[in-house]
């Protein structure tokens, strides 16, 4: 618990400081929608300006670095409460009517000038603004079932789901063991004569995960799955919630649409191969956007801009390519926000923006403009297939069922389970309907998301059947796997469907106030569309917590994480009885026990494969130690190598491995008989070979 609440702290409070550069108002509102992608922005800069001025580069002094910078900001914006542009400068109220914001004026600017000691002090005041009551109850109560519903699913895992977790919890464990946020020290080949294996990953958020277990003493995966429990789903609901109420959405419906991406799209399933970042980099964007077009549209064009740009700098070093939906969003939302918008604030706003991104991505910006191999991109699923794409994106019902699982495009369908059966119907005649949110006035706030939805759909059929050079360059961008686009675009799904209800409850308001004479009172009403909102998340949510819609989900999570405690007996021996400067082999991620050394600091063998780009001939040389230990068919005696890399155990079984097309790489039989390994110790299914002098015999070099 200690571990979730720091990983939670950590990801939040630095970025969340910097809602004090802007007044209190819907600006401020809007920044902290924000935070912790702004933590990363904050993270970003350091990471990479650290070691750049020779400065201490740990986790730890990022997170000192991370403060002192918005501790600085909130410093700058005092000095200068009049801002940098004539845009800034007027003091008038501008919370949008209903939101619960006061007056929003550059704070210590609303009174006469004064001069001397308090009139300095008084600059420094950190006045805040209570929203109201119905306010904060519309985002608790979204915030609490999203929580609950993810600990359901997550929470009570060894560690987190997929074999992409493994990989993040490497690099995360690198940083903790090296003392270092460098990109060269966490991309390695193993833990020995380590190698560098990547010359670009977006490692922000392992940064964070990295701080949090420093601060609190706990395991790597607590601060993983608090991401995906917590990080991500609160910050899309605050997110959501928060663009709705901009542009005119009452809180009924703005917290229904803020709760339905809990159940309606791939929320939870994006974690399903380990890929966090997956599933909150959607979730950072969308406040990200609100951002934007803030910037573009409000009265404090810079420093929203510079924010602007920061946290798009942490989204780029979180999960890159979910800044082309930030784009699109915060353009639907640029055109609906009801302020009169010039261009010399948009410009300044737009510069502010350039040069905070710019600023804080520098040091990276070399690697991330010739990333290599990790933005080549697959051939299109449905080459030359545009009707199968067609179906794909659109009309295969498995894209809309609850919980978005399982996938489109697959034969597992669950379309049998009556709940599922049910919710889809529901969805699909709201989504139907949610075009309508061009016809009715109260629905403004739908067209953003709407439009976005189109847009990105129209990219995930083109790129999907489509292998000309534009296709493929945007493609690359998500390895052209088309689940990671559907991914990007999730909170669509949710919000959409809400829409959709809302505009049966307006369309069935506008039909009963014309025919029924009694009811046209209702005309202008709110309540109908608020009514069936909160109708659409009530079923759908009823229907989600039935165990037949969530329990293949979480069997799904399940196959793909280690079960049982005889995985933990197993890495707490490990850590015991490794000798210092001795790793472990196993079959890399196929058996889970990455996690020994991810959460048990217990060395391995087996890290980053290297790109084609880079010399893979240490990694070779550890597969071919693997081979000559397991007593593969034909392997080369390969004794010089154990002993050059360290091995001491050789850990295997465990009853589960990961699914998706990892093949074994030993013979039990042939382990068994190997006089290279001895049985040393047995947990369930899972078995400790200790390495022979035989194993480590070296005759010759190489040999």
């Amino acid at each position: 618990m200690i571990t979730t609440l720091v990983a939670l702290a950590v990801a939040v409070v630095p970025g969340a400081l910097l809602g004090f550069v802007v007044p209190p108002g819907r600006y401020r509102w809007a920044v902290w929608a924000s935070a912790p992608a702004l933590t990363l922005g904050l993270t970003t800069v350091a990471m990479g300006w650290l070691p750049k001025l020779g400065l201490p580069e740990s986790a730890t002094a990022v997170l000192v670095v991370e403060l002192l910078l918005a501790g600085a900001a909130i410093v700058v914006s005092r000095l200068f409460p009049a801002g940098l542009v004539p845009a800034e400068r007027r003091s008038e109220g501008d919370g949008p009517k209903g939101d619960g914001s006061e007056g929003d004026g550059p704070e210590g600017a609303e009174t006469s000038p004064a001069t001397g000691r308090a009139a300095l002090l008084a600059r420094f005041r950190l006045r805040m603004v209570r929203p109201r009551w119905v306010d904060m109850v519309g985002v608790a109560i979204p915030a609490v079932v999203s929580v609950g519903y993810g600990w359901i699913l997550l929470g009570r895992l060894i560690a987190p789901p997929g074999w992409d977790a493994m990989n993040h919890g490497y690099f995360t464990r690198r940083i903790l063991d090296l003392g270092s946020a460098t990109i060269a020290s966490a991309c390695s080949t193993g833990s020995t004569e380590s190698t560098l294996t990547c010359s670009f990953y977006p490692l922000a958020t392992n940064v964070s995960w990295a701080q949090a277990v420093e601060l609190s003493g706990g395991r790597i995966s607590t601060a993983m799955t608090a991401w995906s429990i917590l990080v991500g789903p609160l910050t899309l609901v605050a997110g959501v919630y928060a663009c709705v109420r901009l542009l005119g959405g009452r809180p009924v419906v703005a917290s229904a649409a803020a709760l339905a991406p809990t159940f309606i799209g791939p929320l939870w399933y994006s974690v399903v191969t380990g890929r966090i970042t997956q599933q909150t980099g959607p979730a950072m964007a969308v406040g990200i956007a609100l951002l934007a077009a803030l910037t573009l549209r409000g009265r404090h064009p810079v420093r929203l801009g510079l924010l602007t740009g920061l946290a798009g700098a942490g989204l780029v070093m979180s999960h890159t390519y979910d800044v082309l939906v930030v784009a699109v969003l915060a353009v639907g939302l640029l055109v609906l926000i009801r302020h009169r918008m010039t261009v010399r604030s948009a410009a300044a706003g737009a510069v502010a923006g350039v040069v905070g991104g710019v600023a804080s991505l520098l040091p990276f910006l070399g690697p991330l403009t010739s990333a290599n191999g990790e933005r080549e991109s697959n051939q299109p699923a449905l080459l030359g297939q545009l009707g199968e794409a067609f179906e794909y994106w659109v009309t295969d019902q498995q894209r809309y069922v609850l919980l978005g699982f399982p996938p489109p495009g697959g034969a597992d369908s669950q379309l049998s389970v009556p709940s599922i059966r049910v919710g889809l119907v529901i969805v699909i005649a709201c989504l139907l309907a949610s075009p309508l949110s061009f016809v009715f006035r109260q629905l403004r706030w739908a067209r953003p998301w709407l439009i976005t939805g189109v847009v990105f759909t129209a990219i995930g059929v083109w790129t999907t059947y489509s292998d000309s050079a534009p296709a493929m360059l945007l493609s690359g961008l998500w390895y052209g796997v088309r689940e990671r686009l559907r991914s990007m675009i999730f909170p669509m799904y949710g919000v959409v469907a809400v829409a959709g209800a809302v505009a049966i409850g307006l369309a069935v308001q506008w039909l009963v106030s014309r025919v029924v004479a009694r009811a046209r009172g209702l005309r202008d009403s709110t309540v109908p569309g608020a009514v069936a909102a909160a109708l659409l998340v009530l079923v759908v949510a009823g229907l989600s917590a039935l165990p037949a819609t969530w329990h293949p989900l979480r069997g799904e999570f399940k196959r793909r994480a280690p079960v049982g405690e005889n995985y933990v007996r197993a890495y707490e021996w490990l850590a015991e009885n490794t000798p210092p400067g001795k790793v472990v082999a196993y079959d890399r991620h196929r058996q889970f026990m990455t996690w020994s050394y991810v959460d048990y600091g217990v060395p391995v063998l087996f890290g980053l494969p290297p790109l084609p780009v880079f010399d893979v001939q240490n990694y070779d040389r550890r597969w071919a130690a693997w081979n000559w230990l397991v007593d593969n068919e034909a392997a080369p005696p390969a004794g010089c190598d154990v002993n050059r890399f360290g091995i001491e155990y050789v850990v295997v079984g465990g009853g589960r491995y990961m699914p998706g097309g990892w093949e074994r790489h030993y013979t039990p039989t042939r382990l068994e008989a190997s006089d290279r390994v001895t049985l040393a110790q047995r947990f369930g299914k899972i078995d400790i070979y200790r390495v022979t002098d035989r194993g480590r015999a070296c005759t010759a070099p190489g040999g």
